[in-house]
């Protein structure tokens, strides 16, 4: 799927293209996720390989158009982050590339922190808003629209006691709560 076009919800692009990022694992999905590198330190050190390393566009036969007139677009605004949190803290942890995992996870536990609890929105219809508040608002708009759905996944490969790798159908989730008095007296009857 590398290299093919795509339209994302709420960007300001017509299309984009799939591009690869080592930190999102196709074993349990497509992998195609939507890219925030303003505000993801995976999402802009890949963003950065994609743009800077002539190498790893022709290891996925990217060409110039599928990745040179695309520009870090801020949507968040954090007091002493700025509007380009994933890039700030990137540089100041001084992270070399998508293989330095410890720090990219502790820039990444840096930024949605406190873009979370103090960033504000600085485009769309909730410019201006905290993203606490708009991200729900947000959230429930794309649901509403059918441009997003509601997806859950395990947090490792799931095996079967047969030794099988489990496959997760695309399903409204639910989840037992094994001890609940209620949900037990009814399997029992």
């Amino acid at each position: 799927m590398i290299g093919a076009a795509v339209k994302a919800p709420l960007t300001k692009y017509d299309k984009i293209y799939v591009w690869p990022m080592f930190s999102v694992s196709t074993e349990k999905t497509t992998g195609v996720v939507t890219s925030v590198p303003s505000d993801s330190p995976d999402d802009f050190v890949a963003w950065r390989d994609v743009q800077q390393k002539q190498q790893l566009r022709d290891t996925f036969k990217l060409t110039a158009e599928q990745v040179t007139p695309f520009e870090v677009v801020p949507i968040i605004n954090i007091p002493d982050l700025g509007d380009k949190a994933a890039e700030n803290v990137v540089t100041r942890m001084k992270i070399n590339g998508q293989g330095d995992r410890v720090k990219l996870d502790e820039a990444k536990d840096i930024v949605y922190k406190a873009g979370f609890y103090e960033g504000t929105m600085t485009v769309g219809p909730y410019a201006g808003d905290k993203v606490e508040k708009a991200k729900e608002k947000i959230r429930s708009e794309l649901l509403a629209s059918g441009q997003a759905i509601i997806y859950s996944e395990p947090e490792s490969v799931v095996m079967s006691r047969s030794g099988d790798m489990c496959v997760v159908a695309l399903v409204d989730q639910w989840y037992l709560t094994y001890g609940e008095d209620e949900w037990r007296t009814l399997a029992e009857k």
